[in-house]
């Protein structure tokens, strides 16, 4: 495996793989506020369709298919296989049967134009080296007058600790 990018997205799935049992322990808890709280700005509709790029344990993905309902469809991928089998034994406890969860690369999608009526990526996107080549690409997968939904950390996510450190 002498691509570099492949490489580091090789570590990057071991390490989360390895993280993934304490992934949604409560100091991680801003995971769930945040990826609820997107779903819940970009007014998702019952009968939507939404990609959750970089869905982790369905923080959003999981508040995503509440939302949608019986008659949407949502489908959360991430590189780490441990972190999927998390969100998909937690959509099996709320009784979600609207969700699928796939191991991908969130560079490699390929669905057609217009695919999604929503596409969300939460706190994943700054993993890439090309992010504002990604986030064309996953303005390509929504339908005309959907939403697209990116968060990022903010310039002063770990103030005042980091200014004391």
């Amino acid at each position: 495996m002498a691509d570099p990018l492949k490489q580091a997205k090789a570590r990057a799935a071991a390490t989360y793989d390895a993280a993934a049992d304490h992934f949604d322990d409560e100091p991680l808890g801003f995971w769930e506020r945040i990826g609820r709280r997107t779903v819940t700005q970009i007014g998702l509709r019952a009968g939507d369709s939404v990609l959750d790029v970089g869905c982790g344990t369905g923080a959003s993905a999981l508040p995503a298919s509440q939302i949608v309902g019986r008659d949407g469809f949502v489908l959360g991928v991430d590189l780490s296989a441990r972190l999927l089998d998390r969100a998909r034994a937690k959509a099996m406890a709320c009784n979600l049967t609207n969700i699928e969860f796939r191991v991908a690369d969130m560079t490699e999608l390929g669905y057609p134009d217009g695919r999604f009526d929503a596409v969300v990526s939460v706190f994943s996107i700054f993993f890439v080296p090309d992010m504002e080549g990604l986030v064309r690409e996953l303005w390509r997968m929504v339908r005309p007058g959907g939403k697209l939904a990116v968060t990022t950390w903010g310039p002063r996510i770990f103030e005042p600790a980091y200014s004391l450190w």
